[in-house]
């Protein structure tokens, strides 16, 4: 009996960008798992934007192992014009996008034994560590004989993070209690987990077998 809630790769895929990436990253993604078999040029064509803009994109989709890129390589046909230029290129790279299911799923579970590695490596942590700064660009831990030094903001009344972020700035966060960040970390982790329990391959696989 199959699972009603079952998720299909590609709808595990949309959910992972709406919630960590752009608009533009949506779309872009939308596109690819549409014709699963995109250039970057058609998209840059369809959504009447910069090939450089569209290259950034997808860069970071398939630097992220979420898309795959496959580059062929095409003849250039010359015009009289072109015979006569001595620095005329004779062929071209097209950079074509798809959405790789098994890679996909492949990638998914290595972030996520990753992620389990991490958060255990974050509650070890936690264990000699009292304070923290939910800053990602920062994420100062704090020991207890560390807060006689940190300020406290007046509204508030919580710690506030005095970690330099560059020689002169100062990151000026409100801190939280460890623990509270390793819970989130935690919640984090199970909405991550169910999605990948969630995911079904099994339609997938039949069109393999099939073939």
């Amino acid at each position: 009996m199959e699972n009603q809630n079952s998720k299909l790769p590609e709808d595990i895929l949309r959910a992972i960008v709406r919630i960590f990436f752009s608009d533009m990253h949506i779309i872009i993604v939308d596109l690819i798992l549409k014709d699963n078999y995109v250039t970057e040029y058609s998209i840059s064509k369809e959504l009447k934007i910069g090939i450089d803009r569209t290259r950034l994109i997808t860069n970071n989709l398939i630097n992220e192992k979420l898309v795959s890129f496959e580059e062929r390589l095409f003849k250039k046909i010359n015009s009289k014009d072109d015979i006569f230029k001595k620095n005329s290129k004779k062929d071209y790279k097209l950079r074509y996008l798809y959405f790789d299911k098994v890679l996909f799923g492949y990638n998914i579970k290595k972030k996520f034994k990753r992620l389990i590695f991490n958060c255990f490596k974050e509650k070890t942590k936690s264990l000699s560590s009292f304070l923290s700064c939910p800053r990602k660009i920062c994420n100062k831990i704090y020991k207890k004989k560390d807060i006689e030094n940190l300020p406290i903001d007046n509204i508030s009344g919580r710690f506030v993070c005095n970690n330099p972020l560059t020689f002169n700035i100062i990151c000026g966060s409100k801190l939280i209690k460890e623990r509270e960040n390793y819970e989130i970390k935690i919640e984090s982790f199970r909405i991550f987990k169910n999605l990948l329990e969630s995911m079904d391959f099994s339609n997938h696989k039949k069109r393999v077998e099939g073939e």
